[in-house]
């Protein structure tokens, strides 16, 4: 193999690697958006020129969010996600997490185990509508069943990490200095950036989970499966 292109990769990523002519390089794509037969350098000078033009969400169907984010292609609907040369089934991702940064920018994130070093999808978005966009279909395709399986975990017996922080089990929960039993857990809420936790009948928060880790936005709603 001497003529460089893409070409189906050696390493079994399932994915498209770019042949320079002489080497495997770090360059890959989804295979079923082949790429026209350029180097990735080409395509990086295409980006950069298309990232000089605003995002234009645009609704192909029903189901799918498309836009042009920096230069590279998303594409979002009921079966997952894609954006540059990576994309994920939701049926895989493992934890999500969006959060708005504060300074204009909105981040979209999910993924596989391990966090560090997991597979994962990132989009950090200047519109908040397109953002809000990648939240629903998440929030309908992928954090129901989140929230089943680590549910039934706990339920199972087993104490689990929820944020990067909280520990879940069968009595209750624990982050921080607090632990508290299920009859004292109150509940919880998402707001400046936080999830926060707080005592039954008080809405006072006891301890917060920073909103960026990981599946810390389904605290609110495990909480709520697991007291029902």
């Amino acid at each position: 193999m001497s003529q460089p292109g893409w070409y189906s990769d050696p390493l079994g990523s399932g994915r498209l690697r770019w042949w320079d002519g002489q080497r495997w390089t770090e360059h890959v794509h989804p295979p079923e958006e082949r790429p026209a037969q350029q180097s990735p350098q080409a395509q990086q000078a295409h980006q950069a020129q298309q990232a000089q033009q605003p995002q234009q969400p645009q609704q192909g169907d029903a189901d799918a969010v498309v836009a042009d984010v920096r230069g590279y292609r998303l594409h979002a609907d009921q079966r997952g996600i894609a954006y540059g040369a990576i994309s994920m089934i939701w049926a895989v991702v493992e934890w999500v997490a969006y959060w708005p940064t504060g300074q204009g920018q909105w981040v979209f994130q999910v993924g596989r185990e391990p966090f560090h070093g997991g597979a994962r999808v990132e989009v950090v978005c200047d519109q908040e509508d397109l953002w809000s966009q990648l939240v629903e279909l998440c929030r309908s395709q992928v954090e129901p069943r989140l929230v089943a399986e680590l549910a039934g975990r706990v339920r199972a017996g087993e104490q689990i990490d929820v944020g990067a922080g909280l520990a879940v089990h069968p009595d209750g929960l624990s982050g921080g200095q607090v632990s508290l039993s299920w009859a004292e857990v109150g509940g919880a809420s998402i707001r400046d950036g936080r999830v926060w936790l707080h005592r039954a009948e008080s809405e006072t928060p006891v301890l917060y989970v920073p909103q960026q880790n990981p599946n810390a936005v389904i605290i609110p709603a495990l909480l709520s499966e697991l007291k029902r």
